[in-house]
């Protein structure tokens, strides 16, 4: 028999709805988690979204899915080190690795086809009826619609633990009028969710005040998001020659003057064709892991372990990572080789969503070959309507909503 671990209370582990599972269940509730996720079609559709290059332009790119995966090996590794490392840990009282691996898992399940772009854009045209945000859109997926039809809060979804939905939600605003200068937020009837998350409604008015109330799991999973990406962004773009030495030298320069001189000479080696990207790579991550320690939490916003403890990166670590990710801002994500065909992709998101709109909202009729959104013939209220609409869209791979869309242009010829 495995020693039980403290650092999780019976609250920690509690599902949101009741779990019906076999008298021999072996899991742990953290680990059902992460199969739940694992299984679902809304995992299965990242392997068709884009990550930064859009799908099908070269076969190696990573796409939300691998990214994801690779996020989650991140978060893995920083759980390890810490449970090994960390003076405030030990047998028996451990950060859950099944539980920071689900998070990573799906921390991007909400997010659209076409990247980020897509993402502005949807949540643009979705307005009128409370917006779109993908980490908003992740909860929902999780409370709402993964493992059959949505029927409320704690009704369908997955019946994700307390500890589980903590840790994905990064950003705990509500609404989007409340969130100040294009900030992340949460739909308006995520509220009941956000409230039996937290322990008390205190902390629900902490959040909205823009108080960061956040798990260690949470810190965990989001630092590992910034590795993965930084890094994989940055290998992508090296592979498909999107950056010379002299743009790079350039940045360090006018940008980041102080970068770290390993930095410097190794990405220049590496774009010279002098050093292995994948070690370079490899060195990162390797160098940021054991850059992180777990600092006693003094004003912590629960009594749960969950938020004894905050994560600490070294400022050397920090510093190389800030500057790593301002360059791929910078040379990779405003480059033409990405802005061009994640242009016309937004062009396709827009031209989808506008039809399903004046379909619901205009009247318009139903063009034959093209699929009206679960549930929007039975539902009167206009707003339920077009969120599920968006569901529909946020849901598309890339080229399932490239296939409708010239199925749509086909109609309206």
């Amino acid at each position: 028999m495995s020693l039980k671990n403290t650092f999780y209370t019976d609250w920690d582990r509690e599902s949101l709805g009741e779990r019906h599972l076999p008298e021999n269940e072996y899991r742990n509730a953290f680990e059902i988690d992460r199969d739940r996720v694992i299984h679902s079609t809304a995992f299965r559709r990242l392997q068709g979204k884009t990550q930064v290059y859009v799908t099908g332009q070269s076969d190696q790119y990573r796409t939300r899915l691998t990214h994801s995966i690779e996020v989650a090996q991140v978060g893995r590794s920083i759980v390890n080190y810490l449970n090994r490392r960390s003076e405030y840990l030990q047998v028996g009282f451990q950060i859950d690795d099944a539980l920071v691996e689900a998070a990573c898992l799906a921390h991007d399940l909400g997010n659209p086809p076409i990247g980020h772009k897509g993402e502005s854009r949807l949540n643009e045209l979705m307005d009128p009826w409370g917006g779109f945000e993908g980490n908003a859109q992740s909860l929902r997926i999780l409370t709402d619609i993964v493992r059959g039809d949505r029927r409320g809060i704690g009704q369908g979804g997955m019946q994700p633990t307390r500890a589980f939905l903590d840790s994905v939600l990064k950003y705990k605003i509500v609404g989007k009028a409340n969130a100040r200068n294009g900030a992340k937020f949460l739909y308006p009837e995520q509220q009941e969710v956000l409230s039996w998350v937290h322990e008390s409604t205190e902390l629900d008015q902490l959040c909205q005040q823009g108080v960061k109330v956040r798990s260690i799991e949470c810190d965990i999973m989001d630092l590992a998001d910034d590795i993965a990406y930084t890094t994989s962004d940055l290998f992508d773009g090296v592979k498909q020659s999107v950056l010379t030495p002299e743009q790079v030298r350039e940045f360090w320069e006018m940008e980041y003057p102080d970068v770290s001189d390993i930095i410097k000479m190794d990405l220049d080696r590496v774009l010279r064709g002098q050093f292995p990207m994948s070690r370079f790579v490899a060195g990162l991550i390797g160098r940021w892991i054991t850059s992180v320690k777990l600092l006693s939490n003094e004003k912590p916003h629960m009594q749960s372990s969950r938020y004894s403890f905050v994560l600490k990166m070294t400022e050397s670590a920090q510093a190389e990572l800030k500057a790593l990710r301002a360059l791929n801002y910078t040379l990779i994500y405003n480059s033409d080789y990405v802005k061009i065909p994640e242009s016309a992709g937004v062009t396709i998101l827009e031209e989808l969503f506008t039809y399903y709109r004046d379909v619901v909202v205009g009247k318009r009729p139903v063009l034959e070959g093209l699929p009206l959104p679960r549930g929007v013939v039975e539902e009167q209220n206009q707003a339920i309507q077009m969120r599920y609409v968006c569901d529909w869209i946020a849901g598309m791979t890339d080229n399932y909503a490239l296939r409708l869309h010239t199925h749509l242009k086909v109609q309206l010829v």
